[in-house]
């Protein structure tokens, strides 16, 4: 494939390890969370592990091909459909009492959530079609 960017490419593959070096440096430092202050529970960690996630969904060659595009999409849009439901159960079961839902689920639960279901999904629909 001939681009006009040479650098287009080297991006895509790069983006790869650099998802890879996010997630294994948040789980790292949730250990080390755990382990020094007992929780391991940090937003801003649980936001860099999905933006690991991001990064690694979106990686790979330029798609060039419709099909691995469409597939892609219908992952994502069958992720972010799922969490959806799933999160405001969970978020109404867990917060029931509390109007003002204090302990609540958040955002950033639900990235990874969505991007998790997204990689299953898109696996599913690869090896159907």
């Amino acid at each position: 494939m001939t681009t006009r960017h040479p650098y287009l490419i080297s991006w895509f593959s790069g983006s790869f390890y650099f998802g890879i070096f996010l997630m294994v440096m948040a789980a790292g430092a949730a250990v080390r969370e755990q382990l020094i202050n007992g929780s391991w529970y940090v937003e801003s960690l649980l936001a860099t592990f999905a933006m690991g996630l991001l990064f690694l969904y979106f990686s790979g060659k330029p798609m060039i091909d419709e099909r691995i595009r469409l597939l892609k999409f219908k992952a994502l849009a069958s992720g972010f459909v799922v969490s959806s439901i799933l999160f405001s159960i969970l978020n109404y079961l867990v917060t029931y009492p509390d109007g003002r839902q204090t302990d609540a689920l958040s955002s950033n639960c639900f990235a990874i959530a969505c991007l998790s279901v997204a990689f299953f999904a898109y696996q599913i629909l690869k090896q159907r079609e």
